[in-house]
């Protein structure tokens, strides 16, 4: 048998695991998947996720990632947002507010604030053209 032919007749046992390996870990950081009480999928389709993200006071999610995004926050509040290299920052969520926010690495919010946080994040899974009003807030 040709070398070339006995290659690709292995690439599928090659390849298989590789992408289950790659399914799970990608399950691992969803954060519907590691967080379903803090996260409720509202909408799901070929081109966005909508979620609906609700953090009481004292509570937090689960590591996770998100693609980039559109967050509309319904009832505002302070987050401490954790990143993987052990720093953190303040996110201060003013109610009634829109943005779009890139993409953020692995995660995990707590909610530091006296009121419970809800947040509708619509995830972008198709980007088409060109964005305008990046990163600006609208009330």
């Amino acid at each position: 048998m040709h070398v070339l032919v006995r290659r690709l007749l292995i690439l599928p046992f090659v390849i298989a695991p590789w992408g289950v390996a790659m399914s799970q870990a990608v399950s691992q950081s969803d954060a519907v998947v590691v967080s379903p009480d803090r996260f409720r999928v509202l909408l799901d389709n070929e081109h966005v996720r909508v979620l609906e993200y609700t953090l009481r006071p004292g509570e937090r999610d689960q590591w996770h990632t998100h693609p980039a995004k559109v967050s509309y926050v319904v009832d505002g509040g302070e987050l401490r947002i954790h990143l993987a290299d052990g720093t953190s920052f303040l996110s201060s969520e003013p109610k009634g507010t829109a943005e779009w926010r890139e993409a953020l690495p692995r995660h995990f919010a707590e909610n530091v604030g006296k009121t419970p946080v809800r947040i509708v994040l619509v995830e972008v899974k198709v980007i088409v053209g060109t964005l305008s009003g990046r990163g600006k807030r609208s009330r």
